[in-house]
C-alpha cells in the first residue's frame, strides 16, 4: 500500500460511518495513508464525520482536493458521475455499489479506467463473504457447466431510511448484489440476451414502518417519499440457453424474518446457498446448514453449516481487497463484473418502464 496516499471520502452517510470511515481511520492511525478528508452535500454530515473520525472536512471542488484516492459514498445517481471527475483529477476510486444506474454511465467508466490509467474498484459486497469463494470453488470442481440461477433477497422490514437509498428502486439497491453474484461466481459475464421484469409488493399493502430497523437513526427532520413498490421479479436469458431467476423486495409480506437463496443448477449437481444477506439482525439467528451440494441421485451433502453472524466481515474483507487491488493496478477484473451487472440491470430497469422484454449485452 501507498502510505503516501491522501483519501477524500465522498459522502457521510451511515453506510459511510458504519464501514468506511472506521476502515480508513485505522488505516491512517497505522500509517497506511497520509491524510484523510471528508465531504457531504450536507455540511453538519460533515463536521460529524470530521469530528467523530478525526478527519479534515472538505468543501472544494473534488479536483482540487489534490486526492490520491476517492471514496464515493454518494447516493446510486452520482456514482458514475463522481468516479469520472475523481478519474479525470489523477485519483484511483472506491465506488460503492452501484457503479452506475445506465449501462451507458458504466460503459463511460470503464473507458475512463482504461484512458487516465486510473483504478476503479466497485464495492459489490456479497463477493467477500467467506461462502462465496467456497462457491466459486465447488462450480469449478464439482457442478459442471451451470445453466440456471435462481437468487432471492427478501426482508421483512428493509427500506432504506434515506431518499438516495429509496429512489434508484429495490431492484438497485438489492437487486444489484444478487445479479452481480449470478454472473460472477460461474463466470457468466460476456453474455447476451433478453431480460423483463416486473414490480412486486406494492407499499400502499404495507403495515407498520417499513424502514430498516438498523437505519432508523437517521435524522428525523429527513423527509423521505415511500416508494411506490417494495419488491421486484425479474428473470433474464443468457445466450446460449441459461436462465436467471431475481426476486428482491425491502418488505415482502408474509414472512417473519429476512432470509436470502441463491440455487446454482449446473449439469452434475445443485447448489444451495441460504443465508441472510446484509446488516439484517436476522443474521445473528439464522440456523444452519447454509451451504449445501445435491446431486443428481438427489444425495446431498452440507459443504458450510455457519454464515458469518457479523456483516463486518464481509466489509471490511471488501476494503482490503479494494486497496490490494489498486494499490497492485489489478482492478481491472473485478469492474468488468461490475459493467456486465450494470447491463444486465438496464435492461431488468427498461421492462419495468416497458413491461417489455429489454435486450442487454454485457460485454464490453
Amino acid at each position: 500500500m501507498n502510505r503516501g496516499w491522501r483519501a477524500l471520502v465522498i459522502g457521510c452517510g451511515w453506510i459511510s460511518r458504519q464501514v468506511h470511515l472506521p476502515y480508513l481511520a485505522g488505516l491512517r492511525a497505522t500509517g497506511g495513508l497520509r491524510s484523510l478528508y471528508v465531504a457531504d452535500t450536507a455540511p453538519e454530515r460533515a463536521a460529524r464525520a470530521a469530528r467523530d473520525f478525526d478527519a479534515e472536512m472538505y468543501t472544494g471542488p473534488l479536483e482540487g482536493a489534490g486526492a490520491d484516492l476517492v471514496l464515493v459514498a454518494t447516493p446510486p445517481a452520482d456514482h458514475a458521475t463522481l468516479t469520472l471527475r475523481a478519474l479525470a483529477a489523477g485519483a484511483r476510486v472506491i465506488v460503492e455499489k452501484p457503479l452506475a444506474l445506465t449501462v451507458e454511465d458504466a460503459a463511460s467508466v470503464l473507458a475512463a479506467a482504461h484512458r487516465h490509467g486510473g483504478g476503479v474498484y466497485p464495492l459489490y459486497t456479497m463477493r467477500h463473504r467467506p461462502e462465496a469463494a467456497l462457491i466459486r470453488q465447488v462450480l469449478a470442481q464439482r457442478m459442471g457447466p451451470a445453466y440456471e440461477i435462481r437468487a432471492s433477497w427478501l426482508r421483512h422490514d428493509g427500506v432504506p431510511a434515506t431518499q438516495g437509498g429509496t429512489e434508484p428502486g429495490v431492484l438497485w439497491d438489492l437487486g444489484s448484489h444478487l445479479v452481480d453474484l449470478a454472473l460472477w461466481l460461474p463466470d457468466w459475464c460476456g453474455a447476451t440476451g433478453t431480460a423483463r421484469a416486473e414490480h412486486q409488493h406494492s407499499a400502499a399493502a404495507a403495515i407498520g414502518d417499513p424502514r430498516a430497523g438498523w437505519q432508523r437513526q437517521e435524522p428525523a427532520d429527513q423527509v423521505v417519499s415511500a416508494p411506490k413498490w417494495h419488491g421486484v421479479r425479474a428473470e433474464a436469458t443468457l445466450d446460449p440457453g441459461r436462465r436467471l431467476h431475481v426476486e428482491a423486495s425491502w418488505a415482502a409480506p408474509g414472512i417473519r424474518r429476512d432470509r436470502s437463496r441463491i440455487d446454482i443448477v449446473g449439469e452434475q449437481a445443485t447448489l444451495t446457498w441460504r443465508t441472510v444477506l446484509g446488516w439484517s439482525p436476522d443474521r445473528r439467528t439464522v440456523c444452519g446448514p447454509t451451504l449445501w451440494i445435491t446431486d443428481a441421485d438427489g444425495r446431498k451433502q452440507v459443504l458450510l453449516h455457519d454464515q458469518p453472524r457479523d456483516p463486518h466481515v464481509e466489509y471490511t474483507a471488501q476494503l482490503d481487497a479494494a486497496f490490494a487491488a489498486l494499490t497492485s493496478g489489478d482492478a481491472a477484473g473485478s469492474l468488468e463484473t461490475a459493467y456486465a451487472s450494470t447491463a444486465l440491470l438496464h435492461a431488468m430497469r427498461t421492462s419495468l418502464d416497458t413491461a417489455a422484454p429489454a435486450p442487454f449485452d454485457t460485454r464490453n
